[in-house]
Order: structure tokens, then C-alpha cells, then sequence
């Protein structure tokens, strides 16, 4: 079944993770007069659920226990098969060539609301809804959607959503976004919800008691890790590494080399196999080219100047960006910035609404000094 305008306007499909956020989505769109149904996504196979923080049996027995305490439909469906080619198989694979992926965006992107989609279609359902952090709002001149930060500046989420297309945020509904998490355990507690106080997960959910190196190195072969060298930026070898996958940019601990200067992972080669390694201020970069480019319009973004953010919760920094082709984009910082990773997402604001955003490319030019 494929969507229709005849659609029920009143009725939803709420992703239920068994947390107190999307228990508290449920809630109040049901105080508002819709008809709520939740989903819940097994992700993970059955021996690792067991170890996973968030994406474990328990979480789904709680989302069940929630949706019968706020008397609506619950329904579990099996998501794994497609979150491992999607989030779990990519994320192993990035830190294989010496990148720092970001799961959450991918997960995002392929799983939650491609997934909840094609379930509200099935049911019957015009809109979709999580327990993110963040707005949505519609142009005044025109049918477009725009993606804004929370106000809970704390907790906002926008970061992770960048990639959400028109189609999709008509049909989307994040009605946490005007509340502080202090508000939404408080509702939590009212209503008797079991999970009201249970503190927020802080990991990877997939990857949960172990690290992530371990879990990373569980799923390589011994083909994949391949002993090199540490070298400085001048080209000298200063010690050896077991596995670029171990490293990440702006690194310190764990270098294992012996120098009188602070040195920090500048550049990861994958070609090489190499960690080149420097100073502080050697990290400190002007211009960033952008992969798997996304605009919230859908349309080429105009050269403009925006804030970006590099990290999830970082302060917004100024940049202008330029976009000549679909997909790709160039950020030039109007002050250089350190610690900029390849694999993670840049993200494009206008004030507190999103534009767009990207996948941090590797540095491309040849920075080892002569």
C-alpha cells in the first residue's frame, strides 16, 4: 500500500524505543485527539540484545508496558536485517578506511522513518512521530517544510535530522520540541509511565558494553588490520600502529610514541596505512568539502553564509558555503577550526532552521611537510 491524501489525518504511527522520550510522544498525541499506535524495531539479533543498552528485550517488553498504560496498539517489527546493511555494516566499514562514522545519522537516514513510513502506509496512517528533540514548521508562502532546533537547547536533536526530504516531513510530528527534558519526565511522571526517571542512554546503543574498537575488531578479518606506521607530519616514523580503525582525528591518548612536543592524530591514510601525527595548531583548518550532501528544499543551495556545526551539541561556528553539483558541497570557515573528523556529518544552519547538511570528506591534499 502506498500513501494517499485520503489518508487518516488523526491517525499516527509513534516509534516507541520503550525510553521516557517517545513514551511521552505517544501521550501527548494522544491528549491532542489522534489516534496513536506504536512501533517498535528490533534491531539487533537476539544474543546481542541481551548486551545493548537501549535496543535490548527489556526495552521492548517496557514500549509494550507503556503503550497498555496509555491503552493504544503496539506492534514489534523485525528491523534488523536491515539496520546491519544499513548503520552496523557501514559503521564497521568506516572505521576500517580510518574514518569516524556517525551511526545515529545513518540510522536516521535508512531506518526510523523509511521504516515507520512504510508502516503507517500499511495501517492506514497519514503521520509518523518520534521522540526527537526538535521542530518542524511549514513556509508561509509556500507548502515547504523547515527543520528547527528544540528549544531545549541541551537536548536539541536537529543535528541528526538534516537529511529528512520534504516528502517525509509532511508527514512527520516531533511534539517534544517545545519542551524541556525537565517537563517531559514530569509529564512522564503523571501519567505513571514506568520509564519516567530512567536515565538517558549515553553509548551507541548498538554497541553498549563493549567499546567500540572491540566491536569493530570483532567484525574485521585479520586482513582488515593491518599493522603500520605513526609518522609526523615532517615524515618521520615515530612508532607503529595495529589498525587505523584504533585512531581518530584530534587523538592523544593511546599514540604510544615518545616525543617532547604534545602530538595529536592530524590525518589518517588509508592508502597508506599510515597516522600522521602533529601539533595543535596543525589541526587547525579553513575549508571542508562535504559528501552525500543533502538540502532540506531538495534544491542547489545559494553561496551564502550560515553556522555550522561539526559535532552534535557544539557551539555553531560562522562559514559561507558553496554547492555547484547535487550531492557535494564546500564550507570555508571564517575562522579556522580544529579537530574537523571525516565520516562525521557537517550540518547547515540559517539562524535556529536547518538547510543542510553532509559527510566531512578526508583531507585530500598532501599535508607532510618536506
Amino acid at each position: 500500500m502506498r500513501y494517499n491524501a485520503k489518508m487518516n489525518k488523526k491517525r499516527v504511527i509513534v516509534g516507541m524505543s520503550g525510553g521516557v522520550d517517545s513514551s511521552v510522544t505517544a501521550a501527548i498525541l494522544k491528549e491532542r485527539g489522534y489516534e496513536v499506535i506504536g512501533i517498535t524495531m528490533q534491531l539487533l539479533p537476539f544474543e546481542e540484545q541481551k548486551q545493548s543498552a537501549c535496543c535490548n528485550l527489556g526495552a521492548v517488553s517496557d514500549a509494550r508496558r507503556v503503550c497498555q498504560t496509555l491503552d493504544i496498539r503496539h506492534y514489534v517489527i523485525n528491523s534488523r536485517d536491515i539496520f546491519k546493511e544499513k548503520v552496523i555494516d557501514p559503521f564497521v566499514q568506516t572505521y576500517k578506511i580510518g574514518q569516524t562514522p556517525n551511526p545515529c545519522v545513518e540510522c536516521n537516514r535508512f531506518i526510523k522513518f523509511d521504516e515507520l513510513l512504510k508502516r503507517a502506509d500499511v495501517l492506514d496512517a497519514h503521520y509518523i512521530a518520534t521522540g526527537h528533540y526538535c521542530k518542524i514548521t511549514k513556509a508561509k508562502n509556500s507548502d515547504e517544510c523547515y527543520i528547527k532546533a528544540a528549544n531545549d537547547q541541551g537536548k536539541d536533536q536537529s543535528y541528526f535530522l538534516y537529511m529528512i526530504n520534504q516528502s517525509t516531513l509532511k508527514r512527520l510530528l516531533f511534539p517534544l520540541g517545545r519542551y524541556t527534558k525537565d517537563q517531559i519526565r514530569a509529564k512522564a511522571n503523571e501519567l505513571g509511565l514506568l520509564n519516567a526517571n530512567r536515565p538517558d542512554s549515553q553509548e551507541i546503543c548498538f554497541v553498549s558494553q563493549k567499546s567500540y574498537r572491540s566491536f569493530v575488531e570483532d567484525r574485521l578479518t585479520t586482513q582488515d588490520i593491518r599493522p603500520g606506521d605513526i609518522k609526523h607530519l615532517d615524515g618521520t616514523i615515530l612508532g607503529h600502529h595495529n589498525g587505523i580503525h584504533n585512531y581518530t582525528i584530534g587523538q592523544r591518548k593511546g599514540l604510544n610514541i615518545s616525543h617532547p612536543t604534545p602530538l595529536y592524530v592530524h590525518r589518517i591514510d588509508e592508502a597508506s596505512n599510515t597516522v600522521f601525527v602533529g601539533k595543535k595548531d596543525d589541526l587547525n583548518q579553513h575549508d571542508i568539502t562535504l559528501s552525500t550532501f543533502t538540502t532540506v528544499s531538495g534544491n542547489l543551495l545559494p553561496s551564502q553564509t550560515v553556522d555550522i556545526k561539526l559535532r552534535y551539541l557544539m557551539q555553531p561556528i560562522k562559514a559561507s558555503v558553496s554547492q555547484t553539483h547535487p550531492g557535494q558541497a564546500t564550507i570555508k570557515l571564517n575562522s579556522p577550526h580544529a579537530f574537523i573528523t571525516p565520516g562525521q556529518s557537517c550540518v547547515l544552519y540559517k539562524g535556529d532552521r536547518i538547510l543542510g547538511g553532509g559527510i566531512i570528506d578526508p583531507i585530500t591534499h598532501d599535508l607532510v611537510k618536506e
